[in-house]
């Protein structure tokens, strides 16, 4: 007898416990038979339970007629879920086993979709006299070898390429669980939070240059940010830290969120629901949604838990009103009295008042308001908005992660929740970041799949009004729920994602159709973004590239904070001198030197930022977000950080020409780079040929890129070194993500 799951080839995940009910003999369409107990039928999925405890999911239509009209007539078993779902306590492996089933379950429907589609076809050809094409299943990638999975893990985790003692390190190792180990390590790393930074910079729109007031910039808000990856803060927490903090910008770097939007208060909620919720109705602020269930209204009724928030302090929000004014004119017979021109040397002592009248605090009136053009019967132009939650189904009324708008303030006391405007953006920061909350959990598990994988389960992940529809909607349902049991812990889900069989496959290299849909049979290939070329670049000058770091955001803001209030005007002189310092302070840092100094193990180095021509040699994450116009980030596509998930990773004329004379160029093909200093290390020209291709491209040449290195080196001499050197980091191998 043919053993139906043989022919299935599917990655056991095991539930070791009783059968679920009777068992029964299974046929599928090819005659292939299995002796199991029926778990239950989910939409086109039938579970069933081997006599070992081991669960599998089955497409409905790869069975008999007779079994598939079993499994609609059938009885589910009474513990289904809890057999279907992963135990609270599971292993990396064990949940890593049940992602791959789920992939391998929706690469068969996949298929089958694909021969249905392949016969309809087969017929149409034949109507018109066309010689049918075969249809070809699409199987899994193979799994991918050791010198593609250390280039790829540490470029999906660290942001960069590996260095070349990091690369011949894990080549060498003959342990079986050296992969394991290895993103262990990698998620432990500096290089981690780095990357993480980088990709939620590009999401979030972080960037220092904050239109509020001169001197209120978003660095704290980076450093703050930076600080919660690498403490490994969970999710939800680092969401409702951002939604609900108070202050100043320099004292609670979680203000950086809203403060972003200062004054946009409609704007910053849009980029809220897309951002988290994966929800976009931008265009609900001006008319009715016209794709999606969403009123002008019910957007105005959201923003009404953001009404009763100010982040600028006026008149009224002073004991004795605002002080500035006297304080300035005060200051101004100070300098003028030493010799000092107001006009030229007041204005920074405004700018320093003016800073620190940034506040995020909550007001007593709700200030939203239906638009003066509001055209809907059910409201009037100008009318009061009280805060409302939107519900994207009738099984929302039982969520419990609607309870918690009533379930107190932050003074712990029973109240109304959403209608004391003391409490708002707390109610609905509670609501969102639920784990019961139908979306919030499925968008960051979405993203970070897209994130270890370059795509998303679903065409956008700004938009997913419509999970049914992702390309595999029991996976993007199991990870939004392994995401609440990991307790939004991002750190153990990816860790999860890198360790499947899935990941560990080859990148599919076909180009995908535009609306077809992807069944992750592998990552995706994928051009490297602006900032992981970049880190890897800082790889091949400095070895390892994390020691450097931008520590701009406490100078800034120890040299800024006063209490308005209560202020004298010799403090207020004093803060301006001191802002005034800050650049000559933050320069003390940085050193000029040639790249002999890049790597370098000398303790003097540490800390010290070196330069080359123009370009600090730091991680892009280090950098002034974002990068300047023309510096080599915003060529390679790093955006302007003013829409979601701005940056680009297409080719570009700027690109071919930076490569081709930038400085870049010359900085990875001089003698003093470390590229050289590693080819030193040996002596005879094929070792040096070998260790050019470890640092590059992490991996040993090949016999015949052995014998063009040769001939190359024997044609330039010395010369042929930094040739090849040029030559590999332009190639797809190096700006790809295989």
């Amino acid at each position: 007898m043919k053993h139906l799951l043989l022919g299935l080839g599917m990655a056991m995940f095991g539930v070791m416990t009783a059968q679920a009910a009777a068992a029964r003999v299974w046929t599928d369409s090819q005659g292939r038979k299995v002796e199991a107990a029926f778990v239950k039928l989910d939409g086109d999925t039938v579970y069933i339970q081997l006599a070992n405890g081991t669960v599998f999911p089955l497409p409905l239509a790869r069975l008999s007629p007779a079994d598939q009209e079993a499994a609609r007539t059938l009885t589910p078993a009474e513990n289904a879920n809890a057999l279907l779902s992963v135990p609270t306590n599971a292993s990396v492996a064990q949940a890593a086993a049940k992602i791959d089933q789920l992939v391998e379950i929706g690469l068969q429907k996949g298929n089958i979709k694909l021969a249905e589609q392949a016969r309809k076809k087969a017929l149409e050809d034949q109507k018109s006299g066309v010689k049918p094409k075969p249809h070809v299943a699409v199987p899994p990638n193979p799994l991918m070898t050791d010198e593609q999975f250390v280039r790829r893990v540490y470029l999906d985790i660290a942001g960069r390429i590996p260095n070349f003692d990091e690369a011949t390190a894990f080549l060498k190792d003959a342990s079986a669980e050296k992969r394991a180990k290895l993103i262990d390590t990698l998620l432990a790393s500096d290089g981690y939070a780095s990357h993480l930074y980088n990709y939620f910079a590009e999401m979030l729109r972080i960037k220092e240059g904050l239109e509020t007031a001169d001197y209120v910039t978003g660095t704290p808000y980076i450093q703050w940010m930076k600080d919660q990856i690498k403490a490994n803060t969970t999710w939800d927490k680092m969401v409702y830290d951002m939604i609900t903090a108070d202050g100043k910008a320099w004292n609670n770097g979680a203000t950086g969120y809203l403060l972003r939007d200062s004054g946009m208060r409609l704007d910053n909620l849009a980029v809220t629901l897309t951002v988290f919720l994966g929800t976009d109705v931008a265009c609900a602020q001006c008319h009715d949604h016209p794709f999606a269930n969403w009123t002008q209204r019910q957007f105005y009724e959201m923003a009404s838990f953001f009404g009763a928030t100010s982040t600028y302090m006026g008149n009224r929000d002073f004991p004795n009103g605002d002080p500035t004014k006297h304080l300035a004119e005060e200051a101004d017979r100070i300098m003028q009295s030493n010799g000092l021109d107001p006009k030229i040397h007041g204005e920074i002592v405004r700018d320093v008042m003016g800073a620190n009248k940034v506040v995020i605090k909550d007001v007593p009136e709700n200030r939203i308001r239906l638009p003066h053009d509001y055209k809907y019967k059910d409201g009037k132009p100008n009318e009061p908005v009280a805060p409302k939650l939107i519900m994207w189904s009738e099984k929302d009324k039982k969520n419990p992660s609607y309870d918690v708008v009533n379930s107190g303030g932050r003074k712990g006391r029973k109240d109304d929740g959403a209608a004391n405007t003391e409490n708002l953006r707390e109610s609905f920061a509670r609501w969102m970041t639920h784990p019961a909350n139908p979306r919030f959990s499925m968008t960051i598990a979405n993203r970070m799949w897209a994130h270890a994988f370059g795509l998303a389960l679903t065409p956008s992940v700004r938009s997913m009004d419509h999970p049914e529809e992702a390309y595999n909607p029991e996976l993007l349902l199991h990870l939004s729920n392994e995401m609440v049991r990991v307790k939004f812990n991002l750190k153990e889900f990816l860790r999860i994602l890198y360790n499947t069989k899935t990941y560990q496959r080859e990148a599919t290299t076909t180009a995908l159709a535009m609306g077809e849909p992807y069944y992750f049979q592998g990552p995706v290939l994928r051009r490297m973004s602006a900032e992981q070329a970049w880190d890897s670049y800082m790889t091949l000058v400095m070895g390892s590239p994390d020691s450097v770091k931008n520590q701009g955001a406490d100078l800034y803001g120890r040299s800024l904070d006063m209490n308005l209030a209560t202020v004298d005007v010799k403090t207020v002189l004093l803060k301006a001198n001191a802002v005034r310092d800050i650049s000559k302070k933050l320069n003390a840092n940085v050193m000029t030197g040639g790249l002999a100094m890049a790597g370098s193990d000398d303790s003097m180095m540490e800390g010290k930022v070196l330069r080359y021509g123009k370009m600090k040699l730091m991680r892009a994450s280090e950098l002034e977000q974002p990068a300047p116009d023309g510096h080599f980030l915003r060529d390679f596509g790093q955006s302007d950080r003013m829409l979601i998930d701005g940056g680009a990773k297409e080719g570009s004329v700027p690109q071919v020409l930076m490569m081709m004379n930038g400085p870049t160029q010359a900085m990875l093909t001089s003698k003093d780079s470390l590229i050289f200093r590693n080819m030193e290390k040996v002596s005879s020209p094929a070792d040096k040929v070998e260790a050019m291709f470890l640092s590059i491209l992490n991996r040993r040449p090949t016999l015949r890129e052995k014998d063009i290195a040769k001939k190359q080196l024997s044609a330039h001499g010395e010369d042929g070194y930094s040739n090849m050197i040029w030559a590999l980091i332009n190639t797809r191998e190096f700006s790809f993500i295989q």
